[in-house]
Order: structure tokens, then sequence, then C-alpha cells
């Protein structure tokens, strides 16, 4: 059993992350979840949210708008639409957009799929924002 899990991440324009590390932790349709080496296949969807993990005891954070993760042979692959370092956000315009959003779901008066879609804008805003739920 290998002691790291190569850790990849796309976007559609760019190989964001690939490197060796000793923990991933990413935000899974069901909940978040970690991976270790050795770590069971599995593939999930992925909810907007902060990806992390930690290499030589340094821990790095992101936030990813949702996305696939695969999980195989100490691999780990995320493919997502984007992916933000949290230090380049600015704060306040993240809390008016998260504030914009509510009030658009307060007015809600569309079909299913927009309100996922408005949900889905909803969570990243938050995470955003920096508010936890």
């Amino acid at each position: 059993m290998a002691d790291k899990i190569e850790l990849k991440v796309v976007t559609p324009s760019m190989l964001a992350v690939k490197e060796e590390v000793d923990e991933v932790v990413a935000p899974g349709e069901l909940g978040e979840f970690g991976v270790l080496p050795g770590h069971v296949p599995f593939i999930t969807l992925l909810m907007p949210g902060e990806l992390r993990y930690t290499k030589g005891g340094v821990e790095r954070r992101y936030i990813i708008s949702g996305g696939v993760a695969e999980v195989r042979e100490d691999k780990v692959s995320i493919l997502t639409d984007n992916l933000e370092d949290p230090a380049s956000i600015h704060t306040e315009a993240a809390r008016r957009e998260l504030e914009a959003i509510l009030e658009e779901l307060k007015n809600f008066s569309g079909n299913k799929k927009e309100f996922e879609e408005l949900n889905r804008r909803l969570k990243l805003a938050q995470v955003r924002a920096g508010v936890k739920e």
C-alpha cells in the first residue's frame, strides 16, 4: 500500500492541481468524505464546497463549484467547473452575492430544475462568503 495519494484537480481550462498528498477531503453529494492511502475505489458527485488536502502536515484549501470525483489505486481525480483559492475572494462582494441569491430564493417561482440550480448557487455563495450551514 502506498503512503501517498496522487491528487489531480481538472477544470475545463487547465490541470489546476497535481500533487502527491497525504489526505484529501471533499464535499460529496451525500456529505463530506475523506480519502487516505489505500481507500476503496468509488465515484461520486461533488457539491459546491471546500476541497482540502494535506501534504507534509500543511493543509491547502480550495473552493469548488461541484463536479465529479473518482478514487482508485491511491489516486483521486476531481473534475470541476471552477476552483478558487479562498484568499482570492473579496469577502464583502461574496456576502452581497449571497444576499442577492437569498432574495431571489424568497421570490422564486420557477420549476424544479431552476430551483435546484438556485440551491447549488446558494451553497457555493455560502461557502465563498464563509457562512457555515
